[in-house]
């Protein structure tokens, strides 16, 4: 760390040297090698060295720099890509790009001037608090511990497209300003959390009805098409897809993966959203509607359409999804009142509700089972509030799940 800093104070002087070839190295006096070169470079007991060994340690200095300075070329240009490929796909009022750059440039401003770590982690704090207290008074909880993870990672890939000589120090202060945000916001997201579950709470006393026996008979009808050979149309098929299996638009044409483990039952991997847990799982296993061969069938059709998208893609863009699917989806939805393709997810978990046995339900709370289902757990398996906007309906036909 420490010689990071010496070098990175250095970097408008290293610039200076490294077009210098050896002959023009030899011909310099040994004061000029001390007082321009191994002096700059921090060439250690340099005033005691003779002039040929001033040109040796001096010309394998310069070398060293020249080949770190060019190491990280294509790593550098990954991070700047992402960068681009951030500004481009975002749809926050307050751009997570925005936050990102201002807080990268007024890291690496102590970086560059600070001497030693302690006194950059007191120059950092205030830093930490001014975000955090912004990102607290716009957003919602669960929006920021997602906005927290973004900008975590689009600090990193500014990092990743940092000059070397820079990089190792703030790798340092990025990972310190993270850890400190994390922490500052921990206790105001508690009180946050609270205010979330009381708020949604309330809108769920009025829940609105719905009836869900067209949509059921559709979805079980196009996926008898596809089993009996027919090509039903690829947006009825992601419709049937998703209330079997309660699965984000997102999740169904781009980044989940499935498998079929039991008659009703599939794994998935691929989850979209983990609320900013960290270490939220992202794999589980999860129970069908339908059949899950049926569903599975429906899956490799939309492949077969030209319904998925590389799950690069959409990590890369992450509006890909919608641009590509969402109108028609939105569209194939229109003729079940009430009911958005968002909404399929909610309808999904209150029929999965409805289909336990009765001595199961007594056993457990339903709210930790929705948790389950839609994936709204961290690793450690404690809840996320989210899965409380999801109990909204009050479907008026329910038992025609079961027929």
């Amino acid at each position: 760390m420490q010689a990071t800093i010496r070098l990175t104070n250095l970097l408008d002087t290293i610039a200076d040297l490294l077009p210098l070839t050896y002959l023009e190295l030899t011909q310099m006096t040994s004061k000029q090698i001390r007082d321009k070169i191994a002096k700059p470079l921090g060439i250690p007991g340099h005033y005691k060295l003779k002039k040929a060994e001033l040109i040796e340690q001096s010309w394998k200095e310069l070398e060293n720099a020249r080949a770190y300075l060019q190491a990280d070329e294509l790593e550098r240009n990954e991070g700047k890509k992402a960068l681009k490929e951030l500004k481009k796909n975002e749809d926050y009022q307050i751009t997570i790009s925005e936050i990102a750059t201002k807080t990268y440039q007024r890291l690496r401003e102590i970086g560059e001037t600070g001497s030693n770590l302690a006194d950059m982690k007191e120059d950092i704090n205030p830093i930490v608090a001014s975000v955090a207290l912004s990102e607290m008074r716009e957003y919602e909880f669960s929006t920021v511990k997602s906005r927290r993870n973004q900008i975590k990672d689009a600090l990193y890939q500014m990092v990743l497209s940092e000059i070397p000589l820079l990089k190792e120090t703030m790798d340092v202060l990025v990972n310190y300003f993270y850890s400190q945000l994390l922490s500052f916001q921990k206790e105001d997201s508690i009180q946050l959390s609270k205010n979330y579950r009381k708020t949604v709470k309330g809108k769920n006393r009025d829940k609105t009805p719905i009836s869900i026996a067209q949509l059921v008979i559709d979805c079980r009808d196009t996926l008898n098409k596809l089993i009996d050979g027919e090509e039903p149309h690829w947006a009825k098929v992601s419709i049937a897809f998703a209330l079997g299996t309660g699965r984000r638009m997102v999740e169904i044409h781009a980044l989940g993966e499935f498998e079929v483990i039991g008659e009703y039952q599939l794994h998935f991997s691929g989850q979209a959203k983990t609320r900013g847990a960290d270490g939220a799982k992202d794999e589980y296993d999860i129970p069908t509607l339908f059949p899950a061969s049926q569903l599975m069938a429906a899956l490799e059709y939309l492949e077969q359409e030209g319904r998925r998208i590389d799950g690069d893609e959409q990590r890369r863009d992450r509006l890909a999804t919608n641009r590509a699917f969402g109108m028609a989806n939105s569209r194939a939805m229109e003729k079940y009142q009430g009911i958005n393709y968002k909404g399929l997810r909610a309808v999904y978990a209150e029929c999965q509700w409805y289909l336990l046995p009765e001595s199961t339900k007594i056993k457990t709370e339903k709210h930790t089972l929705y948790s389950e289902w839609l994936g709204h757990l961290d690793k450690e398996g404690r809840l996320d509030a989210t899965f409380m906007s999801y109990m909204v309906y009050q479907i008026t036909d329910i038992e025609c799940i079961k027929n």
